[in-house]
């Protein structure tokens, strides 16, 4: 059962599965896996590994397409993994209730689709859940085994340290009930998380220095321990309770109605039958949710904020499908018509149904910044999207000669201007600099080059706008949002030499902030 809910899950996640490179961070991922390189901090060593055996097997389609099915394959072992954990207690169709709500929760869906390291975070979970429960004859080798997921999730993704108070807690109910002392249970895992761990030396491996792999270990550049700096904002008890409510109304979305109803009714239940399991998880869905959302202090009414607390909710969503298989499982003769309706209710509050088939967003969008980049020109980028996605082309599409890029918040924004002051061939893009007065740029479509003679803009290629272009999800809006910001800067600039634009080129964009745009509003074509 546990294989014929894998196969049907990964055909639902295959069937929208992203055919080009995402926004934001995705294309940084597919390159760390196509070079067997170093992703953003925290380097994602995990990710690159397993991304670039997976790329070594036999399969049709373009690097980035397969490394979307490898988000789908693991998405999809997840739910299988949750289906298996909660039909060994509570029965086959508390499984598939369970399994039906975390598939097509929102999240989990999202990020099954996508070159991302979520849907890998979400298999840890599941596997470290499943592995908290099971007979005594196997106690010992399910506490090395959870030590090892543990090291190697921690590798893949550090929110999951979010779930050791949650493990505590349902590794010491397991002691208990198998007459297991907790501390040797926990010092049997220890040296296999050490081994888990131990992945984090290739940065050490891959960077040549101890101290560049420690510091990208740690986020250093972004500060450690926090999560975006520039949208993070001071903490206040309103601000708490705020932001309490809004995570708690994105876990309850996250899982469509009928799953909030039954997992509020298996809570219950699950609570007077065993208290100890239902507080773990409990906890670990509130400290990968709400605690996580305070923590990172964002301002949840900025659009890009929301969208970078999206997979916090993955462990929550988790917990509320356990609990809705719970209550399933109480209503013995109605148990499969309760599937039934928990199942269809997922589907269709996520209708229309999470789909990235005919998405060239982000591709589309770096194919027309680096044809406005003559080759061995030099471009300064801000923003995830234009920055990775260059990247991702320089790899996939090679041009000689290629184009230099760089993150206009990863190095001395002076310094590069400095360096290629004599060439003539330097462009940014996403950003208006600090250091340049309007007058030493001049726009040429989406880049602007740095120069005071202007020459001809480089053609927009066609933009393949998908099915999901009207609703503004979060990747659409990003995608909108770079070019309808490449139009303002390019209509201040105009205006900065006494020129008009055009009604049509002043879309009208607020300037980026420390760490990503911010859309008022989009017009235009």
């Amino acid at each position: 059962m546990s294989l014929l809910i894998f196969l049907a899950v990964f055909a639902v996640y295959i069937s929208g599965s992203s055919p080009a490179i995402a926004p934001r961070d995705a294309a940084d991922m597919a390159s760390s896996a196509l070079t067997l390189g170093v992703a953003h901090p925290p380097g994602y060593p995990l990710y690159a590994a397993l991304g670039r055996a997976w790329l070594s097997l036999p399969a049709l389609g373009n690097p980035a397409y397969r490394l979307a099915l490898l988000s789908a394959a693991a998405a999809a072992a997840a739910v299988a993994a949750l289906y298996g954990a909660v039909a060994r207690r509570s029965g086959v169709w508390a499984g598939l209730s369970a399994a039906a709500l975390w598939a097509f929760s929102a999240p989990l869906w999202k990020f099954a689709l996508i070159q991302e390291k979520y849907a890998l975070h979400a298999l840890f979970i599941a596997g470290l859940f499943a592995l908290s429960e099971g007979e005594k004859a196997s106690h010992w080798r399910r506490a090395r085994l959870t030590g090892l997921l543990l090291g190697l999730g921690l590798v893949n993704h550090q929110s999951l340290l979010l779930w050791l108070p949650a493990l505590a807690v349902l590794w010491r109910r397991e002691c208990v009930r198998h007459g297991a002392a907790w501390t040797e249970s926990a010092w049997a895992a220890a040296p296999w998380s050490a081994a888990g761990l131990a992945l984090y030396l290739f940065l050490w491996i891959r960077l040549g220095s101890l101290g560049l792999a420690v510091s990208t270990a740690l986020r250093s550049q972004y500060g450690t321990g926090t999560l975006f700096a520039g949208l993070a904002v001071p903490l206040t008890p309103e601000r708490i309770f705020r932001l309490i409510a809004w995570s708690m109304k994105t876990w309850a979305a996250a899982v469509s109605p009928p799953g909030v109803a039954a997992a509020a009714v298996g809570a219950v239940l699950a609570w007077r039958g065993d208290r100890s399991r239902a507080a773990g998880l409990v906890l670990g869905a509130a400290m990968a949710g709400p605690l996580f959302v305070i923590v990172a202090r964002l301002d949840t009414s900025n659009w890009v904020a929301c969208t970078a607390l999206e997979p916090a909710f993955l462990l929550p969503a988790m917990s509320a499908a356990v609990f809705a298989g719970e209550a399933v499982a109480r209503l013995k003769a109605a148990a499969p018509w309760t599937w039934g309706i928990l199942a269809a209710g997922a589907l269709v509050f996520r209708s229309p149904f999470p789909e990235r088939r005919d998405d060239f967003l982000a591709h589309d969008y770096a194919r027309n910044l680096r044809r406005a980049v003559p080759p061995g020109g030099r471009l300064l980028a801000g923003g995830d999207t234009a920055l990775f996605g260059m990247r991702w082309l320089e790899l996939t599409e090679p041009r000689a000669p290629g184009r230099e890029v760089s993150g206009a918040a990863m190095i001395d924004e002076k310094a590069w201007l400095g360096a290629g002051a004599r060439r003539g061939d330097d462009f940014v893009t996403g950003f208006v600099p600090r250091t340049l007065r309007p007058e030493s740029l001049f726009p040429e479509g989406l880049v602007q080059r740095v120069a005071s003679r202007p020459r001809p803009a480089a053609a927009i290629v066609v933009l393949r706008r998908p099915r999901g272009w009207a609703r503004n999800e979060s990747y659409v809006r990003d995608a909108k949002l770079s070019y309808a910001f490449a139009a303002w800067s390019s209509a201040r600039l105009l205006e900065a030499r006494g020129l008009s634009p055009s009604p049509v080129l002043d879309m009208s964009a607020a300037a980026m902030d420390p760490e990503d745009y911010q859309l008022e509003s989009f017009t235009g074509p």
